[in-house]
């Protein structure tokens, strides 16, 4: 899935520096998971993860890819079921009516007619199997998870769901398919939905805390409702939606990470609820915290002379082009990792 702030190309970097400082295995709280990419690395490592994020789909993907096992995860059976559910065809319904152009206004072009009458048709199927306990609990977050990635790939967008474009891309002109989901072998996993502050808090002793908040003021309630929605379902309250873009109640998801003047603040609490012996700190260079900021609540938290700073230039994501909505300084950017010992 496309997502801002997405690890997967700085996951050498990631490795290198964890074995850089002989952190090598035991338990690692990861509260901000995503898309859970590092949180998968963290399992084939050989830790035992705890995977969280404040958004519904952190742990669909979390369920899906890290803590579902290889031999449970791809089976014959969860094949099947992928090759049933892309051989539905399109319905009518509440997804299709509110992210396609099928209403008198036009409606909002997130998807073709027939690939969101897809996704209505096999979100609902997916819902009904498990309702009659024909699937488990782990069969319900993979195919959901092969769902929300298979919307991606054909959405109307420039990466993000905080607007569709005007026009079809090619993209968004291919027929909706799931993919199997493919976990990772590992120790035991967990995924919950939760608050970092709260996570972290309820952890007990562990060994390392990665962190990986939100760097800048984009809110991901508001990027990423699409696949939150997806993630939630509609079966039996349809949410309301609200705005052009047809955004979710979203109160209990927005981050003080994205706050600038907050985040500093937000850092050092869940500093201070941290039984663990290391923290790693992912953050960007052109982020709300500066680097001072974050050293000193990292030396104030462990031991001071283990704090180090690493860097790692990588190419900019970009969820849109130059223009007058927007510049970017450059297509370079650097990623940190902030580390230090209790």
């Amino acid at each position: 899935m496309r997502y801002i702030g997405n690890k997967t190309k700085l996951l050498e970097f990631i490795r290198s520096t964890l074995r850089r400082r002989g952190i090598r295995a035991g338990r690692a709280v990861d509260p901000f998971t995503g898309t859970a990419s590092v949180a998968r690395e963290l399992k084939r490592l050989g830790f035992s993860v705890d995977a969280a994020d404040v958004m519904e789909y952190g742990r669909v993907f979390a369920e899906a890819y890290v803590v579902a096992g290889p031999s449970n995860g791809a089976s014959a059976e969860l094949a099947d079921r992928v090759a049933a559910l892309n051989r539905l065809p399109p319905a009518d319904g509440f997804f299709r009516d509110n992210f396609s152009p099928v209403r008198d206004d036009g409606g909002r072009m997130y998807f073709t007619p027939e690939n969101a009458g897809r996704i209505e048709a096999i979100r609902g199927r997916i819902g009904s199997w498990y309702r009659a306990g024909e699937i488990g609990g782990g069969a319900r977050f993979a195919l959901l998870a092969s769902l929300i990635e298979a919307a991606d790939r054909v959405a109307n967008t420039a990466g993000v769901y905080a607007a569709y474009m005007k026009r079809w891309q090619p993209n968004a002109l291919k027929r909706l398919s799931l993919r199997p989901p493919k976990p990772v072998a590992g120790p035991p996993a967990t995924a919950q939905r939760g608050e970092a502050l709260d996570v972290v808090g309820d952890a007990g002793a562990f060994d390392l805390l990665y962190l990986d908040p939100p760097y800048n003021e984009r809110q991901y309630p508001a990027y990423y409702h699409v696949p939150e929605l997806i993630a939630q379902g509609w079966a039996d309250t349809p949410p309301p939606l609200r705005g052009k873009t047809g955004l979710l109640p979203d109160a209990d998801k927005r981050s003080d990470w994205c706050r600038r003047g907050a985040a500093g603040e937000a850092l050092r609490a869940v500093l201070a609820t941290a039984d663990c012996r290391h923290v790693v700190m992912s953050y960007n260079s052109e982020g709300l915290l500066d680097s001072a900021e974050i050293a000193d609540a990292l030396r104030a938290w462990g031991d001071p002379s283990t704090y180090r700073r690493y860097r790692r230039g990588y190419k900019r994501y970009r969820s849109d082009a130059d223009g007058d909505g927007r510049s970017y300084s450059g297509d370079a950017v650097v990623e940190y990792l902030f580390c230090v010992d209790r």
